[in-house]
């Protein structure tokens, strides 16, 4: 079963985050620290402004502001550098590629220890900036911008408010995210996902969430095509379904629970565990699924379409009738350069693997009012139950 790749944007943030020389922002009026010990830089940015930032532990919140302005505050950084990487040719024109560099006070000397910090930062972005952060061990709060991209390997993710895209990657944290809408795309190895309305920005959005051993909770996912994956969890859905949506769900030794409004109209089609039941508080129609072809006997070649039946062979001592061609004698195969072969021909004894079937499985296909909506659910070692609410 495919799943998620767990931080699949930690790369890309490597990479953004770049070691290209850039523009230093200017300081403020002061050498870069408050009044109550914190060290702060603030350079004037574009509204659509890209930030990357990254830290080894630490927990990062950033805040949307209506402002055009990127300030970045931490109390436990030596240095913070805002490096530009949009390579502007008039410094006075507003940034739109920003690398947070953030040193600890015994890497002041080495400005290229970019992700190494142990430090707490606060960032305020303009509420259409795309901002892309990553730590180590710490956790990840972003609340009211365009677009966020979090990694976290040791830490729980919170997204709110996001207007366009998310991608979220935590391999021993939870994740939440409420209240977006755009593109989504979640995944966790060890934590749970939880998720309250959602909703898209156009329609070729996507709502992807996968985990490896914790729990989907989604509430209120308008998107209209939804996958969810996980092999030791429960998937929880709640809410309307989306007009003609395409909802996926799959899993290995969990439930799927579907908690569906009363007039809810959708095409069932589940392959669930011999051992296990669809229990459904709605009236299904169930479809009959037609008859699969008996199955070829080993051996027996499989004609191709269009091609002529073989003449029926003769038997030991009959006498073929006037007219009636000879059949040709096997030729022996002829290598090019090499003269005929004259021996017997040993063909290979083609030998097949042993089938094994973890699971038996069995299809159900049902249908509840006009079946609008298309639930897939593979669930191998669960139950799979539609409740009305």
């Amino acid at each position: 079963m495919k799943l998620l790749v767990v931080l699949a944007v930690a790369g890309l943030f490597f990479s953004l985050a770049g070691t290209t020389p850039a523009y230093k922002a200017k300081k403020e009026s002061n050498p870069g620290e408050t009044p109550g010990g914190k060290v702060q830089r603030s350079i004037p940015v574009s509204p659509e402004v890209t930030v990357t930032l990254c830290v080894a532990s630490g927990t990062l919140r950033v805040r949307g502001w209506d402002k055009n302005e990127l300030r970045v505050t931490s109390s436990d950084a030596g240095q913070i550098e805002l490096r530009r990487l949009d390579k502007s040719k008039d410094p006075a024109t507003p940034a739109w590629r920003i690398d947070v560099m953030v040193l600890d006070p015994s890497a002041k000397a080495n400005a290229k220890l970019d992700c190494q910090a142990l430090a707490d930062v606060d960032m305020d972005v303009p509420t259409g900036a795309t901002v892309q952060v990553q730590t180590r061990d710490g956790d990840i709060s972003i609340v009211g911008v365009s677009a966020a991209y979090a990694g976290s390997q040791n830490g729980n993710i919170t997204i709110e408010r996001a207007a366009k895209i998310v991608e979220a990657g935590s391999v021993g944290g939870s994740i939440s995210l409420k209240d977006s809408s755009g593109r989504v795309n979640l995944s966790s190895a060890g934590g749970i996902v939880v998720v309250a309305n959602v909703k898209p920005s156009s329609a070729e959005d996507t709502f992807e969430v996968g985990t490896v051993s914790g729990d989907i909770q989604l509430d209120r996912v308008s998107v209209a095509k939804v996958m969810a994956k996980t092999v030791n969890g429960n998937v929880t859905m709640t809410g309307p379904l989306a007009r003609s949506g395409n909802y996926a769900f799959t899993n290995m030794a969990g439930d799927v629970i579907l908690a569906l409004p009363h007039d809810a109209s959708f095409q069932l089609n589940a392959k669930v565990s011999e051992k296990r039941d669809i229990v459904s508080d709605f009236p299904l129609k169930y479809v009959e699924m037609p008859p699969q072809p008996p199955a070829a006997k080993p051996g027996t070649p499989t004609p191709k379409p269009g091609a002529e039946p073989a003449p029926p062979a003769q038997k030991p001592g009959a006498v073929a009738k006037p007219g009636t061609p000879a059949p040709a004698a096997p030729r022996s195969p002829v290598v090019k350069g090499h003269p005929p072969q004259t021996g017997p021909i040993i063909t290979p004894v083609p030998v097949e693997r042993p089938t094994v079937v973890p699971y038996v499985l069995r299809r159900v296909t049902a249908v509840c009012g006009s079946g609008d909506a298309t639930i897939s659910v593979a669930s191998f070692g669960g139950t799979v139950r539609l409740k009305k609410i």
